[in-house]
């Protein structure tokens, strides 16, 4: 991928996981500056990993979105924490008590990327949106009448009533090596869970081919009118039991099972999840190829899951002590400092009564070493019994990496 003639400070919401982490790889690769939104330790290392900052805001709270604008001097705002509801529909049972939170959090970070003066917003948004059973669904196609979207779609109105400039990204189902989703969804199917089942054929694309379309988008040279909305979705369309059955394939495994709707099943408040699998939802994303010159990547379910098995098995590969010892420098900093001296032999009981009973020599002046560089400075206040205490699980860590040597 190429770097962009015209670097850019962004903000990404949503930039530790899926889509989001995605996008902080590719702008990355692409030459622009990138702070990234993050939840909580493990987010904030995903975020450092990838290259970008790690930043804390509330994203409820537009005051605290705005600051982060200001520190970072963003030019522009990615909005991707939506797309934690456009995963594969098999997980969106899980998203539906946070509905409020999308509009919510929609809500603040345009009010905020206004505050703060923007160039552009992307935004990311669903295909589901979309009424059903009128073949593939182009931009400007009438929108679905259910209440149980009403979420999104009042999202989406507070993006285009906001006066900034940017897309709506309507994507078809979200997959890939970072989503929680599709990792979910590979663990109940390891686990031999029955599955429940969709048939109706549905548009998918990978984390990574999204990505290129936020950077593309973010790097047109054409101004939108407003907020514009454009899809995003791989030609190929299949039913999400076939995705299922593909992405056991590619983990190594038997096909899945799927659970057949029963008597109580019918019994039941429908849920989301049950919509979204009896829907069929096919985009047609022309538009975004033809004016952008997006081409996805993965175009087939099985390039597109070779690659998600493969980052699964990257970080299987990674071990994991060598991989967060974060203490190693400072601990041989301070063992070489005050503590690289051999610990006294056992002597028998003859010789510690002699010993004890003759007068102890003189002890030689020893001239204290300069300190060796440290990685940060000892606290002011650090009473004895903490020095003590540092200096003991010095010695252990000497002696484990000692005894862990003459066995190696």
């Amino acid at each position: 991928m190429a770097e962009s003639t015209h670097p850019l400070n962004i903000l990404v919401t949503g930039g530790a996981e899926g889509a989001g982490l995605a996008t902080v790889r590719a702008l990355l690769q692409r030459g622009h500056k990138v702070a990234a939104t993050a939840c909580n330790a493990e987010d904030a290392l995903a975020v450092r990993m990838a290259g970008a900052l790690p930043v804390f805001p509330d994203l409820g709270r537009a005051s605290e979105i705005l600051s982060i604008l200001q520190m970072t001097q963003a030019d522009a705002v990615v909005h991707a924490a939506p797309q934690f509801y456009g995963g594969s529909p098999h997980a969106s049972d899980d998203c539906a008590e946070y509905m409020d939170q999308l509009v919510e959090f929609t809500t603040a970070v345009t009010e905020a990327a206004k505050q703060h003066g923007v160039k552009r917003l992307i935004s990311l948004s669903f295909a589901y949106l979309y009424e059903a059973g009128r073949g593939a669904a182009k931009e400007g196609d009438h929108d679905v009448r259910e209440g149980d979207y009403a979420p999104m779609l009042q999202a989406e109105s507070s993006t285009r009533e906001s006066g900034l400039s940017g897309y709506i990204i309507r994507s078809a189902y979200i997959y890939g090596g970072n989503s929680a989703d599709t990792a979910a969804l590979a663990d109940s199917i390891k686990r031999s869970r029955r599955l429940p089942t969709g048939a109706r054929p549905a548009s998918w694309i990978h984390e990574d081919d999204l990505a290129a379309a936020v950077a593309s988008l973010l790097e047109a040279e054409e101004e939108p009118e407003g907020v514009e909305t454009i899809n995003a979705a791989a030609n190929t369309a299949t039913t999400p039991n076939d995705f299922c059955a593909a992405l056991s394939h590619a983990l190594g495994l038997n096909e899945p099972s799927f659970a057949a709707g029963g008597f109580l099943s019918m019994l039941r408040e429908r849920s989301l999840r049950d919509l979204l699998l009896e829907r069929e939802i096919i985009v047609d994303s022309s538009q975004i190829r033809e004016r952008f010159a997006w081409q996805p990547r993965h175009e087939t379910l099985e390039s597109g899951l070779e690659a998600t098995a493969l980052v699964w098995r990257m970080k299987d590969a990674v071990h994991t002590e060598d991989f967060y010892g974060y203490e190693d420098a400072a601990a041989a900093a301070i063992e070489s400092f005050a503590y690289d001296v051999a610990l006294p032999e056992p002597v028998a009981a003859e010789e510690a009564t002699t010993a004890e009973t003759a007068a102890p020599p003189e002890p030689a002046p020893v001239k204290a070493a300069a300190p060796p560089p440290s990685d940060g400075p000892t606290p002011w206040n650090e009473d004895e019994a903490k020095r003590e205490e540092r200096r003991r699980r010095a010695l252990e860590r000497k002696a484990k990496r000692a005894a862990k040597s003459a066995g190696g």
